[in-house]
């Protein structure tokens, strides 16, 4: 019975940080496998991807930038955590992932601007969990000062 207590409590305790980190990761690829029955539904009726695309597009990714920035929002300056080699070499990972992306997908993927967009905009959301772009832009604005 103690592995059900561990369980039950395993999450509860993380962070906001953390926590954030990981919604990003995982609301990013739900969102991704959510395309793909769409993409096929597309397809099936033959509609043009172009244009079918931004229905699917804009309230996904409406929905994932107010709920990151809103959990951003929660997190103090003293959960932040100083970045580790850890994370370097996870982005390293993610560009390979995104320059092999570009050359290794298929014809129809291709037309797909909207992957290429929501893409972006997660890898914006990874890095804020990583380096806080709040604290970068008040430097720089100190700066001009």
């Amino acid at each position: 019975m103690q592995w059900k207590k561990f369980l039950s409590y395993k999450h509860h305790n993380l962070e906001l940080h953390h926590r954030y980190q990981l919604e990003v990761i995982f609301l990013f690829v739900s969102g991704f496998f959510l395309f793909f029955p769409y993409f096929i539904l597309i397809e099936e009726f033959g509609l043009e991807l172009q244009v079918w695309q931004w229905y699917f597009f804009f309230p996904w990714m409406g929905f994932y930038v107010i709920y990151s920035l809103w959990m951003r929002s929660k997190i103090t300056e003293k959960e932040r955590i100083f970045p580790l080699k850890r994370p370097l070499v996870h982005w390293l990972l993610l560009g390979i992932f995104w320059f092999s992306f570009f050359h290794l997908r298929t014809e129809n993927l291709e037309k797909s601007i909207a992957i290429d967009i929501s893409f972006a905009i997660f890898t914006l959301f990874l890095a804020d969990s990583y380096w806080d772009f709040k604290k970068f832009c008040t430097k720089i604005n100190k700066r001009k000062k």
